[in-house]
């Protein structure tokens, strides 16, 4: 569980400016997505510890697709205007 608190203000924070600078919809989804892996992640860890690492490696995987939205959104919005 403590693994959950440290990713969730990253998590948090990726998403807020995603969402402000590059599209509601597609952060929403990733977003939700994000939360997803999130729960199979403590599903699977729960069972076996094997059973964490494909859930562990996709939010890690959604976590960097949200650093990009982001980023994407703020260059876009702060270069481009």
């Amino acid at each position: 569980r403590a693994n959950c608190s440290e990713y969730f203000p990253i998590f948090i924070s990726l998403l807020w400016v995603a969402g402000i600078f590059f599209h509601q919809g597609v952060t929403a989804v990733c977003g939700l997505l994000y939360l997803y892996t999130r729960l199979r992640y403590f599903q699977g860890y729960a069972v076996a510890a094997q059973g964490r690492l494909g859930p562990l490696y996709a939010s890690a995987w959604l976590l960097w697709v949200l650093v990009g939205l982001a980023l994407a959104g703020l260059l876009a919005h702060f270069l481009w205007s």
